[in-house]
């Protein structure tokens, strides 16, 4: 359980330094350009991974190491456009904004998790979660107005 901190932990700070880098990389370049290059990155570096573990990328239905059974193809297909669309446009708001203002309203996406995860699959929700979530938008707010 530690290590799943620590990789959260990781990743927070790996998609801070990400925010930073793109912000300059979008004063010469599309929004659309870095993201393909993002892509074309993520696919260079987990492709090798994906043999290594003897695993494979078609059919999407197919079950991984691990699953106990196939995730429905349509489901990776809304994933994968739910994800671009995502990304896309937190890269025009860091173009908009900046890396920083972006990050502080974008920040508040665990409040949509928890939704999401509620509406769609039944999980249960919290009321320290919601109290969290509206701080995050009560914290962004300030933000916003002190600038």
């Amino acid at each position: 359980m530690t290590a799943g901190y620590v990789l959260a932990v990781l990743a927070s700070a790996l998609w801070g330094l990400t925010y930073c880098l793109d912000e300059r990389l979008l004063e010469g370049q599309s929004i659309y350009r870095l993201y393909y290059l993002h892509a074309l990155g993520g696919m260079l570096l987990t492709a090798p991974l994906l043999w290594w573990q003897g695993d494979t990328l078609l059919p999407l239905a197919a079950t991984s190491h691990g699953e106990a059974a196939p995730s429905p193809s349509w489901l990776i297909v809304v994933t994968m456009l739910v994800a671009t669309i995502a990304a896309l446009s937190i890269l025009k708001s860091i173009q908009l904004l900046g890396a920083q203002r972006a990050a502080v309203f974008e920040i508040s996406y665990p409040l949509f998790v928890v939704l999401f995860g509620a509406l769609l699959f039944g999980q249960s929700v919290s009321p320290r979660v919601l109290i969290g979530g509206a701080l995050i938008f009560a914290g962004a707010f300030v933000i916003m107005k002190s600038e």
